[in-house]
């Protein structure tokens, strides 16, 4: 069994305002934080049961007042990286309808700086990389467990009685939709198809 995140040092004490807010965002849920890292400026990275919440605030940040909070669940993460260079890196939270770029710490321009970007964590020692590094397993492995608890949806396939061969090139050319639409395998059509092509 793997270690919990907290035996890792993956649970750290955020910024006061970032700290409260997290407290304003989990109030009258039963939601459970198990990690929680702070990021080179005022972010932090908090991962609960059922969600990834990134927090940020301060002018480093972009937030001279308030808080700004970008929450996925585990089953809308398409993925998660950390970029680390020489002395500097990010962490980067992607997500399906994102595009991401690439980002530079150093960067003065908003959409290249991932300090202001609501997906990225700045990081700027090594340690710290390595702690962003195993918050990505563990995401990964909440995703992982989200995924298998969900089953996908199957498709049942129509039963196909004995038909006049009109009916039987008009199952054939749906069931060649559903296959270009990605809804049924080009095995599943196969299958399908010699069974139709036999009852004529």
């Amino acid at each position: 069994m793997p270690a919990a995140p907290a035996d890792l040092g993956l649970v750290e004490r955020l910024p006061d305002r970032i700290e409260a807010t997290l407290s304003e965002l989990l109030s009258g849920s039963s939601d459970t934080v198990v990690l929680k890292l702070k990021g080179a400026f005022k972010e932090g990275l908090i991962c609960t049961e059922t969600r990834v919440i990134i927090l940020k605030g301060g002018f480093m940040t972009g937030q001279m007042l308030g808080t700004n909070a970008f929450q996925q669940p585990y089953s809308n993460i398409a993925g998660v990286q950390v970029q680390w260079h020489l002395m500097s890196g990010y962490f980067e939270l992607s997500a399906g309808g994102m595009q991401n770029t690439q980002k530079r710490y150093w960067s003065q321009n908003r959409n290249s700086d991932p300090s202001k970007a609501p997906n990225c964590i700045s990081l700027n020692s090594k340690s710290q990389a390595e702690k962003f590094r195993q918050a990505c397993s563990v995401i990964l492995n909440k995703i992982d467990e989200v995924r298998r608890v969900v089953p996908l949806p199957s498709v049942v396939l129509p039963t196909v009685p004995t038909v006049p061969n009109d009916d039987v090139l008009s199952t054939l050319e749906r069931l060649g939709k559903l296959r270009d639409a990605g809804v049924v395998t080009e095995e599943e059509f196969l299958a399908k198809k010699a069974e139709l092509l036999q009852r004529l």
